[in-house]
Formats: structure tokens, C-alpha cells, sequence
């Protein structure tokens, strides 16, 4: 089709949808993006803890780092490293060939960074979506309503297909049957707040083997926490599958004690969040979906892609390429 689309509603605020809204606004459209959580970014997650006057952690508790291996995204990190924006941290002590990148304040920063000039609605969960008179219209649990000639979702494909169903949109069966085969790791990570500085060699980022500890992160020492030894634990998928709906001191108690001799400190506070899509473990097979009844629909995220990323590291590049191929077909629609 060659339908002048110029306005776009995207729902999910992480990676993809990011990249997404920038190339389609810098085009000229009107963009805006309606997510559920508290903070822009998704898995570029960042929470400080307030402990006392003078010790706050600060941690990112998502993703630790990302690696590049497409050309074409690193076009975009070239950037993001020439306005302060990432920085590389040193791969010494990471699985993966390439240097690593991080946020320069934090990873949540680098969100914060994409979402500058956006219309972004935060807090703002969508339950139902329908489409009428060319345009689509989405709804949300406190009773808004936003409207756009095109709507891109970006959540993890599971909670797209329940908002889909919700709303009636009906899917052809193939694709329907593709999407439910999509499944997620899931993730329990556990912020801790130490007393003294973490045994962690730097440059603060570990990764076990044979443990219920799937990596290790301190934030100290990647230097984003200056006034508090905050230290990010991800448990491993078998662990965190096993132990989802057990009580948080318990699994706080069991992985402190496995993680005692990378801590090498009394921990003074911490917090567990649930990441029930971590990253993919199946994925669609092609870079994004799109669909053209009843109105322009485009699903898009990391589990868009060809084949798993052969490293964890690489997800968020494959959430990036597939922001910019569905933002290019909206442009082209």
C-alpha cells in the first residue's frame, strides 16, 4: 500500500518501541507511546534503594550490558558513544568476543536519553485496543483513550496476544499458532545492598558457573553507584522457574548464602524483582509482524528476529533491529 500514515500509537516503552517512535517522529509523524511500568526503558532498568542519609544504592537490575555484532546498530551506538551518552565497559570477565556497552550514568539513562523529546505516557497500562474509521483507538485501566492511524506493540508477545484476544482482534490461525510458540526465560533478580565493597574484581561484572547464580554485578564498580555497594544477582532459569512463587526472603536467603564468597559482605538491604520474560527463548522467525486489517498493526520486540541471539548480550540488539524495520514499514505503508 502507499497510504500516507502520519500518526502512530506504540505501546511498550522499552528498546524497541524507543527506536521505533525516534525514527518515525524524524520523519514527521506524530508519535506517542503508552507503557505500563514507572520508568522508560523496559529492561533498562535502574532503582535506587535509600538505606540512610548518606548510603543510597543505585542499580541496574535489567540488562548489565549489550554487545553489538550488526553494523547497522552500531551506527547508532557510534552515536550514542560521540554524545556521552553509553560508554564501553572493558569484556574482561564477560562471554562475549566484543566489547561490552553501558549506560554512562546508567542503563535507565539510556532510555531516559531516547525518550527526551517523545510524547510518553507512563503508568499508563492498555486493555484494550479496537479500530474504527482508519484510525486505532487504545484504552487504558484508567479510563483514557488515545488514538493514532497506526498502533505498534512491543510488549513480550504473550501479554500482546492476551491484550489482542481481550479486544477481539482475531489473528489468522498460522500466525496466531507462530506467536504462541514464542516463549521467554524467566528471570529473578535480587538487589542487594552491601556493607563494604563486593569481592567482584572489576571491571564488576561476573558470571558463575555450576551455580543457581546466573551472574553477578556491582554496581560500585561499574561506578554508577557512588554512595551505596549495590551489587545486581540474576538467578539462573532453572532457579528463578523453580522458586517463582516462593517467598522472597526465602530465595534471598538461599542465593546470599551461595553468593557469599563473591559478596564477601553483610548485606545491610535488599529487594527481588520478578522478570517473567527475561529474554527470548523461541522466537518469531522474522524481524517484526505486521498486519494490515482491520488497520495498520505492527508487533515488534527481541523475540522479532530470524534466530535466538547466540548470546544473551545481543538481545537488545535484536529488540533495536527490530524497532527500526517496523518503524521503516510504517513509513512505507
Amino acid at each position: 500500500m502507499s497510504i500516507s500514515v502520519q500518526s502512530c500509537l506504540i505501546i511498550g516503552g522499552g528498546i524497541s518501541g524507543l527506536i521505533a517512535a525516534n525514527i518515525l517522529q524524524n520523519k514527521g509523524k506524530k508519535v506517542t507511546i503508552l507503557d505500563k511500568g514507572r520508568g522508560i526503558g523496559g529492561r533498562l532498568a535502574t532503582r535506587r534503594i535509600h538505606h540512610s542519609e548518606k548510603i543510597t544504592g543505585v542499580f541496574d537490575y535489567g540488562m548489565q550490558f549489550f554487545a553489538v555484532s550488526d553494523p547497522l546498530f552500531q551506527q547508532w551506538v557510534d552515536q550514542w558513544l560521540l554524545e556521552g551518552i553509553v560508554t564501553e565497559w572493558s569484556n574482561q570477565l564477560m562471554d562475549t568476543p566484543t566489547s561490552g556497552y553501558r549506560g554512562q550514568d546508567s542503563n535507565r539513562s539510556l532510555g531516559q536519553y531516547l525518550a527526551k523529546d517523545l510524547e510518553v505516557h507512563l503508568q499508563t497500562r492498555a486493555i484494550a485496543i479496537k479500530h474504527h474509521n482508519s484510525v486505532w483507538t487504545v484504552e487504558t485501566e484508567k479510563g483514557q483513550q488515545f488514538q493514532g492511524e497506526s498502533l505498534i506493540m512491543t510488549p513480550p508477545v504473550p501479554q500482546s496476544l492476551t491484550l489482542l484476544e481481550n479486544s477481539s482482534i482475531s489473528l489468522p490461525s498460522s500466525i496466531k499458532s507462530k506467536l504462541e510458540g514464542v516463549t521467554y526465560y524467566p528471570c529473578i533478580s535480587i538487589l542487594a545492598l552491601l556493607e563494604q565493597v563486593s569481592f567482584i574484581a572489576s571491571p564488576g561484572w561476573l558470571r558463575p558457573s555450576h551455580s543457581s547464580v546466573a551472574a553477578i554485578a556491582c554496581n560500585h564498580k561499574k561506578d554508577i553507584s557512588p554512595q551505596g555497594f549495590a551489587v545486581t544477582i540474576h538467578c539462573t532459569p532453572e532457579f528463578s522457574h523453580s522458586h517463582w512463587d516462593i517467598d522472597e526472603a526465602v530465595i534471598a536467603e538461599k542465593i546470599f548464602h551461595e553468593a557469599s564468597h563473591w559478596l564477601g559482605s553483610p548485606v545491610i538491604d535488599y529487594q527481588v524483582h520478578r522478570w517473567r520474560y527475561s529474554h527470548p527463548k523461541t522466537v518469531y522467525g522474522e524481524a517484526f509482524l505486521a498486519l494490515e486489517k482491520p488497520g495498520l498493526l505492527v508487533l515488534a520486540g527481541d523475540a522479532f528476529c530470524e534466530r535466538t541471539a547466540s548470546n544473551v548480550h545481543l538481545t537488545l540488539e535484536k529488540a533495536v533491529l527490530s524497532g527500526i524495520k517496523a518503524a521503516h514499514y510504517v513509513l512505507n505503508y
